[in-house]
């Protein structure tokens, strides 16, 4: 029995805490990814960072789900993995050119913005306007941001810029996932997912930024940067993110998600010398906040178990 009918037939005895944990785990990966990974994004730019991040998980999924992938491969999820990689690709890239220029804990927050922007981005979409919980955060999370990113001149710098446009297009990318996941193989499209990302961050990194040197790539500091994100934040994240998803309900797994801002926040205090001022810290607090309250609530069916 492979790898992939095992976590199948493991994953009907487990508890649900199992799961949550699974996501917690991740958060935290992800969260020390934003420190560990911009060193690399320092070295060989964030577009050739996002090439090797998208294509290194490939190989590293492919090898491992390539007996499960077999039996799910059709047209219809190429085309559906093909979409996703596209909004994958802009996501990312936005998010690693913002932390190209910004400090890890301000770009992970601010990023995590995510969560606040789906609702309007659904509206675009669908015509439903969100409520009025969801419109208060929003004002809350724009607060936060302020605090975070406004500099006595009360203008946004750069980096911190670029984050909040990652925000935008991961909320666009949510929407597009929920929009053509349906009837695919979770696993077998995110593989297709990660292939597409990674060819269209090296079509742009070959014409838009120089070639990284050898020396830079054999260097110690890119290769452990690179290794830790390829098989950390995006091969074990991508796996546990699914596999969790399949028994945790979107607003759960979501919040859960977001504690990568946190994790972020903590170990580059902890390890990397980040500096935390109290009117960050306050801008931390609102946005978190703000995610808390969008992501769970009590009567919103979307919290409540997955059976």
């Amino acid at each position: 029995m492979g790898i992939i009918e095992d976590m199948k037939t493991q994953s009907k005895t487990l508890p649900l805490w199992v799961y949550r944990a699974l996501l917690v785990l991740a958060a935290a990966i992800w969260g020390l990814g934003f420190s560990i990974g911009k060193g690399a994004i320092t070295l060989v730019g964030a577009t050739w960072f996002t090439a090797f991040r998208f294509l290194g998980a490939t190989v590293v999924l492919a090898l491992i789900l390539w007996p499960h992938m077999r039996g799910h491969l059709d047209r219809k999820l190429v085309k559906a993995g093909c979409i996703m990689g596209l909004v994958s690709f802009l996501g990312f890239w936005s998010q690693f050119i913002g932390l190209e220029w910004t400090t890890p804990s301000k770009n992970a927050f601010l990023s995590a913005c995510y969560c606040i922007t789906v609702p309007f981005i659904w509206w675009v979409v669908s015509r439903k306007r969100p409520n009025g919980r969801v419109i208060g955060a929003a004002l809350v999370c724009a607060v936060g941001i302020g605090f975070v990113s406004l500099n006595e001149s009360l203008s946004i710098g750069l980096g911190d810029g670029v984050s909040i446009l990652s925000a935008f297009l991961y909320g666009g990318e949510i929407v597009v996932i929920g929009l053509t996941m349906k009837d695919n193989d979770v696993l077998t499209v995110t593989v297709v997912q990660q292939l597409v990302a990674g060819i269209l961050a090296l079509v742009v990194a070959m014409v838009a930024q120089p070639w990284p040197s050898v020396e830079v790539l054999a260097s110690p500091e890119f290769l452990g940067a690179i290794a830790y994100v390829v098989l950390g934040s995006a091969a074990f994240g991508a796996i546990a993110q699914n596999v969790a998803q399949k028994h945790i309900m979107p607003a759960e797994a979501g919040l859960l998600c977001s504690l990568e801002s946190v994790f972020c926040a903590a170990f580059g205090a902890l390890f990397f010398g980040e500096v935390m001022t109290p009117k960050m810290l306050v801008g931390f607090a609102l946005i978190f906040g703000a995610i808390v309250v969008v992501q769970l609530h009590p009567n919103d069916p979307a919290s409540s178990r997955r059976e």
